[in-house]
Order: C-alpha cells, then structure tokens, then sequence
C-alpha cells in the first residue's frame, strides 16, 4: 500500500519470447526492441518507473528444469525475458494510454513481428524477501544490475490457491534459499492478472506464480549451489510443482553481446 514516502510496485508486464533464428532479422529485432519497442511501446507511457532485459545464452539454456514443462515445451523456448514495473495503482492508466500508443506504433510500422511470445503477462506484485541484510528494495531491483536472474513459475497444486503458494513462498522457500552467504540476493513474488479491459490476452501464463531470484554472480559459476538451493524445498511440498526454473544473464543494451551464442 503506497504511503506517499516511496514509489511503490504495484504491477508488472513480465515477457518472454523466442527471437527470429535469422542472424540479420535478429540483429534488427535486437536493435529495434531496445532502440523503439520497449521505450516507445512502454517506458516513455506514464507510471512506468523502471526496465530490465535478460538473457538465456545457449549454455544456460540446458540448465533449464521442470517438473512437468507448463510454460516453455520444448524448454529452451524463450531467450529473452523483459521486466516493467508500473507504479501502485496506476496500471489502469498506463494501458489505457498503452493500446492506443501500440496502434499507432503499428499504423507506422514501428512493431517487428520476428518474435514468438512464450509467456506475456501483466502480474501483481505480491511482495519480495531479501537475504538478510541486503537492503535493496524491489522498486529499485532492475536498477542495481544484478549480475544472473533465475524465473520460476509454480504451479498450483490442486488443493492450494494462488494465496497458499505465495504464503508458502514467502514464509518457507525464500528464506530457505536467501539464507547468509547465498549467490542469492533477493526473490520477487508475482501471480498474474488480465490486462485492463482486454481479459484472456496473456500467453502461457496460466494459474501460475512467478518468483523471479536475483543473483549476484552469473548463474553459471555456482549453478550446482543454486539449482540445489532452488529444488530441494520446492520438492518437499505439496502446495506446488515446478512448471519451469530458468537461469538468465543480463543483457549489454545498446550492443549486440550475446546474439551470437543463442542457440
């Protein structure tokens, strides 16, 4: 609840999607996205506050894991994962001036079509819970440059709500993985909800929660410490399966780092 001292998350767009193959329509697709799409599309809208876009290289890709694959089937599905945080309350607003300003954009052939959606979707922030000691706040979590993310999706099992998953998050799983000493900085709890006036139009998100786990190292230095870290309560409850945990590294904007070691 926002008490006018702070900007206060309130929702988020979380998207990931499957680029073009095509090196040349991937470089432009690359280009256009941090150039136009993702400041023209939401950034430059109003009480959109802060941005951020990861990355699955090809060597993170494998590292993947799912109980049953709900979300990316095959799961390398989804190379790049993008975060907006819009202000408390104000999503409504946001989106009203949002699907007007994308027609537009469309109308003048500012929209690139070379990529699939894998998983799109507006969220609720739920809360988040940080290793002990660690002071930075969820407002300002893309800002701080983490060095690695990893995205999990929980599926809800059939005698525990959305509610149950998220108290189960932040009373037992977080703490287990944030404990002092854990490449593991901070963890992030969503759970989904339609976009204002358009019900139905996420893709792949389902009756899920998201956590999304900010690291400070790359993933792949201590993945063995952190996949561990990440499964072992997740195995021991009944409240929710796994549908897919996927490692990530930050993108380098305005270059084209990484296009070359996708797939």
């Amino acid at each position: 609840m926002a008490d006018g001292t702070h900007v206060d998350l309130g929702q988020a767009m979380i998207t990931m999607v499957e680029p073009t193959r095509d090196p040349a329509r991937l470089a432009e697709y690359n280009r256009w996205y941090e150039h136009d799409h993702a400041l023209s599309g939401v950034m430059v809208g109003p009480w959109a506050f802060s941005y951020g876009r990861f990355v699955a290289t090809r060597d993170l890709k494998p590292l993947r894991r799912a109980d049953r694959p709900t979300v990316a089937d095959p799961l390398d599905q989804g190379t790049f994962i993008a975060f907006y945080w819009y202000l408390d309350g104000k999503v409504d607003e946001h989106f009203a001036w949002s699907f007007p300003a994308t027609q537009e954009l469309t109308a003048q052939g500012r929209m690139n079509p070379d990529r699939e959606h894998v998983s799109t979707s507006l969220y609720d922030f739920r809360g988040s819970v940080n290793r002990p000691g660690w002071p930075v706040p969820a407002e300002v979590s893309l800002d701080h440059r983490y060095d690695g993310l990893v995205v999990t999706w929980l599926d809800r099992s059939e005698t525990a709500d959305l509610d149950a998953v998220v108290a189960w998050v932040h009373d037992t799983w977080a703490p287990t993985v944030l404990a002092d000493g854990s490449p593991v900085a901070q963890a992030l709890v969503f759970t989904p909800r339609d976009f204002p006036g358009a019900p139905g139009t996420g893709v792949g998100v389902g009756d899920r929660v998201l956590v999304a786990w900010f690291l400070h190292d790359d993933p792949r230095g201590r993945w063995p410490e952190i996949a561990t870290a990440l499964t072992e309560a997740l195995a021991a409850t009944d409240v929710a399966t796994l549908g897919l945990l996927a490692p990530f590294i930050p993108v380098v904007p305005g270059t084209p780092t990484y296009l070359d070691e996708l797939w």
